[in-house]
């Protein structure tokens, strides 16, 4: 029995050790994959990240710099186009003829694009009798509308209201050449370009510079003074004022028709009353004794120009109330002789 208790106490012990060994490797492999992993991953991570962060970061640098040097090199060209669009001498602008159809003798519409308005500008325009055959040059007399009215006022109310227009403002003046009352001449008288107002500063360089320009480059016109008038009814005699008194190198004289306020311009005749006088600038006048606003303006003018010593003419016409062709039917022959007086060759 005791032999055999031995040898059960021996196996046992046995069996415990050989329990023992695979316990110890097992715990120590474990850790040395989870120690070596974590090691390697941040090592190689730092490492590799610093080196290309100041690369990747020089290339933005560079690439932002020619970006902001090339906006402001093309922003002043936008600027720079407007400004120097209008300017003072410009080139002769290209002129459209709009209709073969002939309402009246020789009278026909034209547009042109207009710099300072940036818009087509109509107009119509009357050549005389024998302009087609001859090589001559003529005189021009530019006609301003009325707020009502438009680039065919002049010859639609002197056909209506003309006695002896018979219907044909453009006839008319070619029978008054004929007949030799007046010399040929020209009549050029534009549209009021939309959304600018009057015939004031906003349409002073298309007055004084474009339209002439257009004018005297696609006709033969006598290019100065002495072959330029210029007239013009309600809002255009504001106009005619304004312009003569701002420029009177440009014309010989003015006809301010039915003037309704005498406005700014009156400012400017004080101002430039010298060249005024200097220049020889001729001044008529005339209204409709009907139209009682534009006779106290245009008699508040004459006082103003008999203060400043600047010879004029101031008609009063029996019996005419506002309207454009019942005044030219009672004096349109002397205001047409009118500015004829001052044309030369």
């Amino acid at each position: 029995m005791k032999r055999w208790g031995l040898l059960f106490l021996l196996i046992l012990l046995l069996g415990c050790r050989a329990e023992e060994r695979p316990s110890t490797p097992t715990p120590s492999a474990t850790p040395i994959p989870l120690t070596e992993t974590p090691t390697a991953t941040p090592t190689l991570i730092p490492t590799s990240t610093p080196s290309p962060t100041p690369t990747a970061t020089a290339t933005p640098t560079q690439t932002p710099t020619p970006e902001p040097s090339e906006t402001p090199m093309v922003t002043p060209s936008p600027t720079t186009l407007p400004t120097n669009t209008p300017a003072p001498e410009m080139a002769v602008p290209t002129v459209t003829q709009q209709t073969t159809v002939t309402r009246w003798q020789g009278v026909a519409e034209y547009s042109f694009f207009s710099q300072s308005t940036q818009q087509e500008i109509f107009f119509t325009l009357y050549t005389p009798p024998g302009y087609d055959q001859s090589d001559e040059r003529y005189p021009v007399l530019y006609f301003l509308h009325g707020s009502q009215g438009s680039h065919i006022l002049f010859w639609n109310a002197i056909s209506r209201e003309v006695e002896a227009a018979n219907e044909d403002a453009g006839a008319w003046l070619s029978q008054l050449i004929n007949s030799g009352e007046l010399p040929p001449f020209i009549v050029a008288a534009p549209r009021r370009p939309a959304a600018f107002g009057a015939w004031d500063t906003a349409n002073e360089l298309l007055v004084t510079q474009e339209f002439i320009a257009a004018v005297d480059g696609n006709w033969r016109t006598i290019p100065n003074r002495n072959g330029r008038s210029i007239a013009g009814f309600s809002l255009g005699a504001a106009g005619s004022m304004r312009y003569a008194a701002q420029r009177p190198d440009l014309y010989c004289n003015t006809m301010p028709m039915a003037e309704s306020g005498v406005d700014d311009a009156a400012s400017l005749w004080k101002q430039n009353a010298t060249a005024v006088l200097d220049s020889g600038l001729e001044v008529f006048l005339a209204v409709g004794e009907l139209d009682m606003r534009a006779v106290d303006a245009s008699t508040a003018i004459a006082d103003l120009l008999t203060q400043l010593g600047i010879p004029h003419q101031l008609q009063i016409v029996p019996d005419v109330p506002h309207n454009f062709g019942q005044l030219y039917n009672q004096i349109g022959v002397q205001a047409l002789q009118f500015h004829a007086s001052c044309w030369q060759n």
